[in-house]
């Protein structure tokens, strides 16, 4: 076989190893062999790799040179497959592209001061400062704020980060793990709390729809925006204050609320029982216990028609009402028979027939002052108070008795 047959199938092994190479992403460092430069320009490598000596060479950042591998070409092709910026480059001309400019130090295209990488690296964008300004590429947000994009021509947080105190924080939702005050700080009064987790701070809760933490209501009659803030058990807020729910009632000493339970109800404790009388008048001394387990009229109160429990005083005052009222109404009977009766007498004397009535005064007055001693006697009154009620009743609000002509 002729010299140059021989270095034109070494040449061509060569080219077939380096594209299987390539192929299988394998970076296995093989020299490149060459004709001539040209056969070097013609491959995936940098422009100003030349040839000598069979192979190609390409130059490095000393000014120096070295045989070019695959490596050289996987690097060129990542640096220039579709990007302009980080290209190599010996002068300006090799990169014109906007903002762009040689950096002859490490002989690529970079950008000008002031200016940062587009998103595709095609071009150099120039840098914003505030959310204020108006961007076209979401790199020129993150030159001066991380975690931040840029839609519809403006600066804002990634999804999952909200703005803050200058900065693009983690969106940590309540009762999740948070490092700063800033992450749970998208909840009006939330705050990352001793564990580590958001939360709203302390005397405050959350709110029903989770937007901020509400101020905790911790008795009753504590004024409130919603249920929640009435933090003590079976309570709920009515009319913007804090109230036992219906059919319950609050204790002070225990401060919360219990389920009203009724004359016969089973009981453990006597702020168990209820009577409604007690809490509108607070009395030191509530009309119900709770005895046996069971819930009773407490010591001094008996149970009326009502099923309530009322003092005994209350009930004797009652009863004496009530013995008053059947002595009055029997003795307005008495009296009007025996007002017929002298009428009668007064009609037939007035028609000829004349006929004494018996003599109804005495020595007690007049014929009403007698009646009265006569219902307190009957009725067994004593109470001076009670007998001025009679008096009255029958004095002045009777009708007279005739006397006799």
């Amino acid at each position: 076989m002729k010299p140059a047959n021989m270095r034109m199938c070494v040449l061509l092994v060569h080219v077939v190893l380096v594209a299987i190479t390539l192929a299988n992403g394998d970076k296995i460092d093989i020299p490149i062999p060459c004709r001539n430069t040209s056969d070097c320009r013609n491959m995936s490598l940098p422009g100003d790799a030349f040839c000598q000596k069979g192979y190609c060479m390409c130059p490095r950042l000393d000014n120096d040179a070295e045989a070019c591998s695959s490596i050289n070409t996987s690097m060129h092709e990542n640096k220039t497959s579709g990007s302009l910026l980080y290209r190599r480059c010996k002068h300006e001309q090799d990169c014109l592209f906007e903002g762009g400019i040689c950096n002859y130090t490490i002989s690529q295209c970079t950008c000008l001061k002031n200016y940062v990488p587009s998103s595709n690296l095609k071009s150099c964008v120039q840098k914003i400062d505030s959310f204020e300004v108006s961007c076209t590429d979401k790199n020129q947000c993150l030159a001066f704020l991380a975690n931040t994009t840029c839609e519809n021509s403006t600066c804002i947080c990634i999804s999952g980060y909200y703005h803050i105190d200058n900065a693009c924080w983690k969106m940590a939702g309540y009762a999740e793990p948070c490092t700063k005050n800033q992450e749970c700080s998208h909840i009006e009064g939330n705050i990352c709390t001793d564990n580590k987790t958001c939360g709203c701070a302390a005397e405050t809760v959350l709110n029903t729809n989770g937007t901020k933490c509400l101020t905790a209501a911790k008795k009753i009659q504590d004024e409130c925006t919603e249920s929640v803030q009435c933090t003590f058990e079976f309570s709920a807020c009515v009319n913007n204050v804090c109230q036992c729910r219906e059919d319950f009632h609050y204790e002070r000493e225990m401060t919360r609320c219990f389920p009203n339970k009724a004359i016969g109800n089973e009981c453990v404790d006597n702020y168990e029982c209820y009577q409604a009388e007690d809490y509108k008048n607070d009395p030191p001394v509530k009309s119900m216990t709770c005895d046996s387990n069971i819930c009773t009229c407490a010591d001094n109160y008996i149970l009326n028609v009502e099923d309530k429990c009322i003092s005994k005083s209350a009930g004797s005052s009652l009863m004496m009402s009530l013995s008053i009222l059947v002595c009055v109404i029997s003795l307005t009977k008495i009296l009007l028979l025996h007002d017929c009766r002298r009428r009668r007498q007064i009609i037939r004397r007035n028609g000829g027939k004349v006929e004494k009535p018996v003599e109804e005064a005495s020595s007690e007055g007049t014929t009403e002052h007698c009646t009265v001693n006569r219902f307190a006697s009957l009725c067994g009154v004593q109470s001076p108070a009670h007998i001025a009620i009679a008096s009255i009743y029958f004095v002045d609000v009777m009708p007279k008795v005739p006397k006799d002509k």
